[in-house]
């Protein structure tokens, strides 16, 4: 190559440089607490984000070791918010972090690790958008042992798909199995419920109600 090109290459290379050699920076805004058995949210803010990427909500009780995620959504300007799954009765703080992540899974950057309360009276507002997300979430899962689990202090309310550790997306067999479950043990409790309330007589539509034995 002639040093014409050599230089001219050079050029290029360097006036270049810094948009490749930029890094993220991604600040998220720690929750003053989350609601239990109703949904929070989490804002973060981006600086210098590539295209291609995924911001993801990283969270978990903060007595259990694996992560799970959520995508967050753009709001404009750089900002972000994501709505983690309704924590249970048991799990009193989250641990969570936004990360950006790239096709092949690689974390590109991330924030701080932050925590937060989970509290009863905690009161958190969300916007149209923010309660449908939350309604209709998809957790990604970032370990094998955590695939066709339930998600550790959380409840199923508003989970509706998974994402396993290979990026496959799925429903959430999980919480269906579980909402399954209530419904069959609901209608096998009916008969007992409706005995109860006529004072252990069993009704049917041939046989007309009959004074219990138990009046006097």
């Amino acid at each position: 190559m002639s040093p014409k090109r050599l230089l001219l290459l050079a050029a290029v290379l360097f006036a270049t440089a810094p948009l490749y050699a930029q890094v993220p920076v991604i600040r998220a805004t720690p929750a003053q607490c989350f609601p239990k058995e109703d949904n929070g949210i989490v804002f973060a803010t981006l600086e210098g984000e590539p295209g291609g990427v995924s911001t993801r909500l990283y969270f978990r009780w903060d007595e259990d070791e694996d992560f799970y995620y959520v995508l967050m959504t753009a709001a404009g300007g750089g900002k972000y918010w994501g709505t983690p799954p309704k924590a249970d009765d048991k799990n009193e703080g989250i641990e969570y972090y936004v990360a950006l992540v790239d096709p092949t899974g690689e974390v590109l950057a991330k924030s701080d690790m932050l925590h937060s309360p989970v509290e009863k009276d905690c009161d958190v507002e969300l916007d149209e958008r923010q309660r449908g997300n939350a309604e209709n979430l998809t957790v990604g899962e970032t370990t094998y042992e955590q695939v066709g689990e339930m998600v550790d202090g959380f409840i199923c309310d508003g989970i509706v798909s998974r994402i396993n550790p290979d990026g496959v997306l799925r429903g959430d067999e999980a919480c269906r199995a579980c909402v399954i479950a209530w419904k069959r043990r609901g209608a096998l409790l009916l008969p007992i419920a409706g005995s109860v309330a006529l004072g252990g007589v069993i009704l049917t539509r041939d046989e007309p109600p009959k004074a219990s034995p138990f009046e006097p």
